[in-house]
Formats: structure tokens, C-alpha cells, sequence
């Protein structure tokens, strides 16, 4: 119970994900069967119709590279509500031999010892019951995971994590990489509100030079500003009337970004 309820789902910045999972671990250590059935009901148990949402997600700062799962069995209403159940029935079962078993057997006679002992072979049935449908859920996850980390292996899942660039060739520009390289540009080279393009340019170049235009399809620099729909761009006239490109990003999508 415990490694399903520490394990089924994981959120956070990529390079804490392994620190989020060992406190997820932690968190359960000292739970008890009723706290872990009341963490598992309605997030790995859940009913077909259930709305998820990643319980680490509002940890994450809005700038950083993120990724988050979740693992469910999801059921009918009906098979839901006969599970919820089963499982509180067994958190029952657990109190009563913890708290109440020495009450109910007169231990000191043959006949009390008797009953007790017929009384814990039935407890055992079903615990053991339990015990395998828990070790069938625990499989079919693990399972999953390593299925999940197997397609994270392939190249065209990082393109898309990075990049942003889908199976398909399209390109979510909200995620890609050279997007959030402008950005950073942004916050370290802007002068009231907005970046000359030139600077930026050889800031990425320095930092990402793996992030260019023709990555993404684009002919240069106004190009992706022009296509990701992320920045505005104007030009400005020097004193010898050559024009420099400056940008700087949108307000709704500044806005999106804070708050996604």
C-alpha cells in the first residue's frame, strides 16, 4: 500500500524529481492503513469519471522545466464504491485485531483458543485476499512506469520536452526550448521592458547554441519571434539611420506564463 501511494504519481522540475520522489517515500513511512486507503481512494482508485490533477503541480516555479504523472486504476461507479469499501473493510479488520482481539476471546481456556485461533484463520483469508489484489495493482504499475520510462527514452520525446516539436512536425511553441531562451534573454538583458535582439541573440548563441532558427524551420531570429506569436518585435532607427530589431514578450502571454 505504502509503494503504491508514494509511487503512483510524481510532479515536479526535472532536476528535483528523484529528491520529490525520495519525500514522497518519506511521507508515507509512518502512515497508518487508514491514512494510506484515505490517499489512495480518488487518486490511484478512482472512478471512471474522476477529474485528476497532480497534487506537486503548484510547487513548480512558472519559468522551469517540469514534468509530471499519474498512475490510475480507474473503475465504474459502482466497482469504485464496492472497492472503497473492501478497503475500509479491511482498515476495520486491522483495528479490531489490533485493538479489540485480546477482548473478545476468553484466552486462558481451550475452548476461547479454540475459537480464537478459527476466528484468525478467517482473518487471514481475507487479509490474504487483499494481499494479492494489492500486489496485482502494485504490478500493473510498476508495469506502467516502465513502460512510461521506455517511451521516455526516445528521442522524439525529448525533441518534444526540449523543443517542443511534436511526432508530427508541429511545434508547441509555449515549450520550445528556443522560446525559453529568448525568455531568459529577456530577464537578463532588458532595459525598460524591452531586449535588443542583437544582444540576445549572442547571449543564446553563448548559452544554447544548440537552439537555432533553422531547428524550428525558421529563416532567422524575427522569424521564430514572428512565428511563435510569443513576443512583439519593433525596430528602432540609430543616429545613422541603420534599424535595430528589439523585442520583448507579449503581456497575455507574459500573464499565461506566470500563471500556468
Amino acid at each position: 500500500m505504502k509503494e503504491l501511494v508514494a509511487h503512483h504519481q510524481l510532479s515536479g522540475q526535472a532536476h528535483e524529481l528523484e529528491q520529490v520522489r525520495e519525500q514522497r517515500v518519506d511521507g508515507v513511512a509512518t502512515d497508518t492503513l487508514g491514512i494510506l486507503v484515505r490517499k489512495i481512494v480518488g487518486t490511484f482508485v478512482a472512478a471512471e469519471d474522476a477529474c485528476f490533477s497532480l497534487s506537486d503541480a503548484k510547487s513548480i516555479a512558472p519559468d522551469a522545466l517540469a514534468f509530471g504523472y499519474r498512475i490510475s486504476l480507474t473503475m465504474s461507479a459502482v466497482d469504485h464504491a464496492q472497492t472503497v469499501a473492501d478497503l475500509n473493510d479491511l482498515v476495520a479488520l486491522r483495528n479490531r485485531l489490533v485493538h479489540h482481539f485480546i477482548d473478545q476471546f476468553d484466552l486462558w481456556c481451550t475452548d476461547g483458543c479454540a475459537a480464537a485461533q478459527a476466528h484468525l484463520n478467517e482473518c487471514y483469508a481475507c487479509i490474504d485476499g487483499h494481499i494479492e489484489r494489492l500486489r496485482r495493482w502494485a504490478h500493473d504499475m510498476e508495469k506502467t512506469r516502465a513502460l512510461l520510462a521506455e517511451a521516455m527514452q526516445a528521442p522524439e520525446f525529448a525533441d518534444f520536452i526540449v523543443n517542443g516539436r511534436g511526432p508530427d512536425g508541429t511545434i508547441q511553441w509555449a515549450m520550445a526550448g528556443i522560446v525559453g531562451a529568448l525568455r531568459e534573454a529577456t530577464t537578463a538583458l532588458a532595459i525598460r521592458g524591452w531586449t535588443r535582439l542583437d544582444d540576445a541573440v549572442a547571449f543564446i548563441v553563448e548559452k544554447y547554441p544548440d537552439q537555432t532558427p533553422r531547428k524550428y524551420d525558421c529563416r532567422s531570429w524575427g522569424h521564430v519571434l514572428s512565428e511563435s506569436r510569443m513576443f512583439e518585435l519593433q525596430y528602432r532607427t540609430n543616429a545613422d539611420d541603420s534599424r535595430v530589431a528589439w523585442f520583448r514578450e507579449r503581456e497575455a502571454n507574459t500573464a499565461n506564463h506566470r500563471t500556468t
